[in-house]
């Protein structure tokens, strides 16, 4: 619930901070779009450490298929450069594109970006553990993450921290 909060606090602040600096380029006579929209990386950084605990990735088991999911982390894609994974190891050897940021809205998902190649699928029970790092815009690298599927886990989507390389 706190992690809840917390969120929202920081949209909040990210929201008012947006507002200012539009309402401070019109003042000054600015009307050219702006490039400094995108909220600083310390939001996207806080958000990926609270968004951890719950998952960066899920696990769903439809149709005897295992799916995993990385469309949790999508919202953080604007501050992204990478996101490097490995199953079932420990080697991040695999990564994907990002999507393309729209800076006017950094947050938002869009549904046809959450789908493939974001979305994998396996015969059910395939995959054991997955590994997860992020590359962030500036060149640094978040902790890497480990998760398996859900105890049980079926329709609903869900994800349990193994813990991390901290």
């Amino acid at each position: 619930m706190f992690c809840s909060f917390r969120r929202l606090c920081l949209a909040a602040i990210w929201g008012l901070g947006l507002a200012s600096s539009s309402f401070a380029s019109e003042k000054a006579g600015f009307t050219a779009e702006r490039d400094d929209v995108i909220p600083p990386l310390d939001i996207f950084k806080t958000m990926a450490s609270d968004l951890e605990p719950e998952g960066w990735i899920t696990f769903q088991t439809l149709d005897n298929k295992q799916i995993i999911n990385f469309a949790p982390i999508m919202s953080l894609r604007c501050r992204l450069k990478e996101i490097k994974y490995s199953i079932d190891s420990k080697d991040l050897d695999k990564s994907f594109p990002i999507p393309d940021c729209d800076p006017e809205y950094p947050f938002r998902v869009e549904a046809q970006s959450i789908h493939k190649p974001y979305v994998m699928e396996f015969p059910s029970g395939t995959v054991q553990a997955l590994a997860v790092q992020l590359t962030w815009d500036d060149g640094s690298t978040s902790n890497t993450v480990y998760y398996e599927p859900c105890r049980a886990v079926g329709a609903a989507p869900c994800a349990y921290p193994l813990g991390s390389n901290e």
